[in-house]
């Protein structure tokens, strides 16, 4: 175990975090240079390569969420998020309960396999305006979709890049997540529906008639449609995808696929050529993910899985240390970012399977609903929060500030984590 290459590892991880959480900070600049760094001093000290540092990147995590950012750019220029959002009010003939349902489901949905960033970015600019013409305020309504949407992403392995990291990981598919999340993840939507209801929107004033009826009749959603075949076509592209990712383990290769065939397939339509959605993509996301896997990667040759054998899992319950792992994961994933917060624990998490025994279906279920709903702990935790903040602002939504975000947001992050405990009870008695 080299304790001086740890050392300056960690301190570089902490910087990289650090300069993330800076806005006026260049993070992707600081963060490769960082890593560079890194590696340089690990590389030199220990007479390894750049072939090792290299074969530490999970590019399967890597090419997944690059293609998913493809298909997620298909689907927003394809207007698929705001003809559903416009489909739904109809659907719900102006009721507010059964609108504001509506809404929360398919929002947490349409997080399980896209980017909830994105998926906030646009149903809830159209949620505000139908808000609007009903003369009715949205801050409910935004709050009720912001809290609901991270269950989104422990439905799925693509849901987020968290979650892609964690599943090339540990090699988990599609079916393990309908297998192990799916009977936790929609009892806790649903409840979490059924308290917003009773405690939050019951106290919101009521829609009159005549603005019900005026506003179906004046909403078209087919005016959302710049071109029906393009619409159709990728729509039932998308589902697809989603098909074979149940049906095909290696996400990675259905992702590429996907994403390559729906470029050639809408070329016809917006002359745009794969360079052009390439530029759209969010490079500095990824070469973030790089220099922290990176750096993660000096972190491993210095002895990080070592430093963790000599501490004495075997003393600790099975059950118990999957809750400490969880309420730890869900309070750092509340102060600091996920994918480092992910990119620290699976190494520990590998360790703790692998030369304990422990089970590995507790640990990495307290892992990825620590990391995906811990968040909501407080509105910086989450992306998707914070973009429904700017959102609001921007709209000049008077109901929904940081204030009562911060304080409904931990309310229902602490009810999912408690409903969390019992469910890993339930699965350490099983496993």
């Amino acid at each position: 175990m080299e304790i001086f290459i740890l050392i300056i590892s960690f301190i570089i991880f902490g910087l990289i975090i650090i300069s993330y959480s800076i806005e006026r900070l260049d993070f992707v600049a600081i963060s490769l240079l960082l890593s560079f760094i890194c590696a340089a001093i690990t590389g030199l000290t220990l007479q390894l390569g750049i072939s090792t540092f290299i074969g530490h990147i999970e590019f399967e995590a890597i090419i997944t969420i690059l293609a998913m950012s493809i298909i997620t750019k298909i689907a927003e220029d394809s207007n698929i998020l705001e003809y559903l959002a416009v489909e739904l009010f109809r659907f719900s003939k102006g009721n507010q309960r059964v609108f504001f349902y509506l809404i929360c489901i398919i929002t947490t949905l349409l997080a399980a396999v896209i980017t909830d960033v994105v998926v906030v970015l646009i149903i809830a600019p159209v949620v505000i305006r139908l808000c609007h013409f009903l003369k009715i305020r949205a801050g409910t309504y935004l709050l009720g979709m912001t809290i609901c949407i991270n269950i989104g992403s422990i439905i799925t392995p693509f849901s987020s890049g968290e979650n892609i990291i964690i599943s090339s990981a540990f090699n988990l598919d599609t079916m393990y997540f309908v297998q192990n999340y799916w009977i936790f993840s929609f009892f806790l939507l649903f409840l979490t529906i059924f308290l917003l209801d009773n405690k939050i929107l019951n106290l919101e004033e009521r829609v009159h008639q005549r603005e019900k009826v005026l506003m179906i009749d004046l909403i078209n959603s087919d005016i959302l449609l710049k071109n029906k075949k393009m619409f159709y076509l990728n729509s039932i592209g998308i589902i697809i995808t989603i098909i074979l990712f149940i049906l095909l383990p290696n996400l990675y290769l259905v992702a590429v696929i996907a994403s390559m065939i729906l470029v050639l397939l809408n070329k016809g339509f917006t002359n745009k050529r794969m360079s052009d959605l390439l530029r759209d993509v969010e490079w500095e996301v990824i070469f973030f993910f790089i220099s922290l896997y990176i750096v993660i990667g000096c972190l491993l040759e210095a002895g990080f899985r070592e430093l963790f054998s000599s501490i004495p899992f075997y003393l600790f319950p099975r059950m118990l240390l999957s809750i400490i792992i969880l309420l730890v994961v869900s309070l750092l994933s509340g102060f600091v970012a996920n994918t480092p917060t992910v990119l620290i624990f699976i190494p520990i998490i590998q360790t703790i399977i692998t030369e304990f025994g422990f089970p590995a279906v507790p640990l990495i279920f307290a892992l990825i609903v620590g990391v995906n709903l811990g968040g909501n702990f407080f509105p910086q935790g989450a992306a998707a929060d914070l973009m429904t903040l700017k959102v609001a602002r921007d709209s000049g939504v008077d109901n929904l500030n940081y204030k009562r975000l911060l304080k409904n947001g931990a309310l229902f992050a602490f009810i999912h984590i408690i409903v969390a405990v019992f469910y890993i009870i339930m699965l350490s008695l099983f496993n």
